[in-house]
């Protein structure tokens, strides 16, 4: 009688993206934030620019809180998947990081301000934001894992 040794992949291949729990906390985050503040400072089609409220002590106009929720509804696609979603979270980092320097450094300061609501405590919150989300986008590593299972020897008959 022989024996013959047969190895089987199993199907079962796992990711792990630690980066998708921070883009999580960041979307649900952003979405409380620019909820909360939506409810303080109301919603008029015709005036999204107007009034301008403070929540939390930072400044909002409908419009910002109307950003920041999608803002935070993209982060939790982005938490949904591994790769892509990396890219996305990355992206969106980068613009809140880049917002958020333009508020902090008075790059166009009536603009912004006019349109967002937004001041120096703003352009930091954002800075911080962006700057956490990309790093966990660029830094945290994805690992992969396939469970390889043997099987024992088989016996082969005539």
């Amino acid at each position: 009688m022989r024996f013959r040794r047969r190895a089987v992949v199993d199907d079962d291949v796992s990711t792990r993206n630690p980066a998708r729990y921070v883009a999580l906390a960041i979307g649900v985050a952003a979405i409380v934030f620019g909820a909360f503040a939506l409810a303080e400072t109301g919603v008029d089609p015709d005036h999204l620019r107007r009034p301008h409220e403070s929540f939390a002590s930072f400044h909002h106009t409908p419009l910002l809180a109307l950003i920041e929720i999608g803002f935070g509804v993209a982060m939790l696609v982005a938490a949904l998947g591994s790769f892509v979603g990396r890219g996305l979270m990355a992206a969106l980092s980068l613009g809140a990081l880049g917002l958020g320097v333009a508020t902090a450094a008075d790059v166009w300061p009536s603009r912004l301000h006019n349109w967002l609501g937004v001041h120096d405590r703003n352009g930091w919150l954002f800075v911080a934001v962006g700057a956490i989300g990309l790093a966990a986008a660029v830094l945290l590593p994805v690992t992969r894992r396939r469970r390889v299972v043997e099987r024992e020897a088989v016996p082969v008959g005539r």
